[in-house]
């Protein structure tokens, strides 16, 4: 089977991460192309066997009519490249692109599977509208959650798809520290401000033995790097960093305190690092990879006091720890790679036997 994956750029986010785990895996029995529209190199490692094609379009803004411009422009190269596609299947990533190879695929016939990367309350404006205008045209739609699967059922064909776990590299010489990891983009909805006001509430005492650090970049960096020396926290900013298996290999605990998610892969990744959990309950996947109290805590959205609460229980609890992460464990067969490769193929194979 020759699958072609279509996305935006191979950048450092989650969803090229998912295409990159997904892609690697693939390719060892099926051949695999990747389409993309810049011109930039894969920020990930991607198998020799992989063809990586550049429309060298740019994701840059070129303000409204430039970029209604380029967004034409991309239309018709997609098409252009989908009839001479011999590939089986088509395979987008994420919204925007999700519409623009829809409506590329017009008159053309080749399958298409969409996916969802995001939340359904993300898209907003112009491109939901396009959204609800060009999905029911899809042969298949994945989607990360239940909360998902629920909001579209103008996609006949769609499934629950987890993303899958990244192959754990060879480490050794980490041992578990006092150590609390928070990890994403520093942008307004990952909320970092509640994690630092709940720090702020926590015994100083106690959070003296305990080493704070925050893994990512983002609009919101230098706002957050105030507000932890106004608060007199001590944390350690660490930016983007291409390693962040080294931090989970020494985290006991991990906190996400976003108002809104996709999927979350920390909380899923840590699974496999054994980190006590911490998240708020937002929209959409905190609650589906955590069971409140039974392999970590759950906290309301925005409310610092319910984390600082919980973070101190987990700081002094070894033994609550211990209980999380053996429950966890529990889950790990959940999102191993091959097991979801396997969904994949049996959803293109059941997408690709729909007339």
């Amino acid at each position: 089977m020759k699958i072609l994956f279509v996305i935006s750029a191979l950048g450092k986010g989650g969803a090229e991460r998912v295409l990159q785990v997904l892609a690697n895996k693939l390719c060892n029995k099926h051949e695999v192309e990747i389409l993309k529209f810049d011109s930039d190199e894969p920020f990930y490692e991607f198998s020799q066997k992989i063809k990586i094609k550049n429309l060298n379009l740019g994701v840059g803004n070129l303000g409204f009519f430039g970029n209604i411009k380029k967004r034409f422009g991309k239309i018709f190269a997609l098409r252009n490249e989908l009839k001479n596609s011999d590939a089986d299947i088509v395979i987008s990533f994420l919204d925007n692109t999700n519409i623009l190879t829809l409506l590329a695929n017009f008159g053309v016939g080749k399958k298409i599977i969409i996916t969802e990367h995001i939340n359904y309350n993300f898209l907003q404006g112009f491109w939901r509208v396009l959204r609800r205008l060009t999905y029911p045209f899809a042969d298949g739609l994945t989607v990360l959650t239940k909360y998902d699967y629920e909001r579209y059922p103008y996609v006949k064909n769609r499934t629950i798809m987890p993303n899958p776990m990244f192959e754990i590299p060879e480490i050794s010489g980490f041992k578990k520290e006092n150590l609390i990891l928070s990890a994403g983009r520093l942008i307004p909805h990952k909320d970092f401000k509640t994690f630092l006001k709940a720090l702020n509430l926590v015994d100083s005492k106690l959070l003296k033995g305990w080493k704070i650090v925050i893994a990512g970049d983002g609009s919101e960096r230098e706002n957050l790097q105030n507000l932890a020396n106004k608060l007199n926290l001590n944390i350690d900013f660490v930016g983007f960093v291409s390693n962040l298996h080294e931090y989970y290999a020494k985290a006991k605990i991990i906190a996400v305190t976003s108002t809104q998610e996709g999927f979350c892969n920390i909380l899923m990744e840590s699974i496999y690092f054994d980190i006590a959990r911490i998240s708020t309950d937002c929209i959409a996947g905190p609650s589906e990879l955590i069971n409140d109290e039974k392999d970590g805590f759950l906290c309301e959205v925005g409310d610092e006091k319910g984390v600082a609460e919980k973070l101190e229980i987990l700081m002094c609890d070894e033994n609550l720890r211990e209980e999380f992460i053996k429950n966890a464990n529990l889950r790990r067969n959940d999102f191993l790679a091959e097991n979801i490769c396997k969904k994949w193929v049996d959803f293109i194979n059941l997408t690709l036997e729909k007339k």
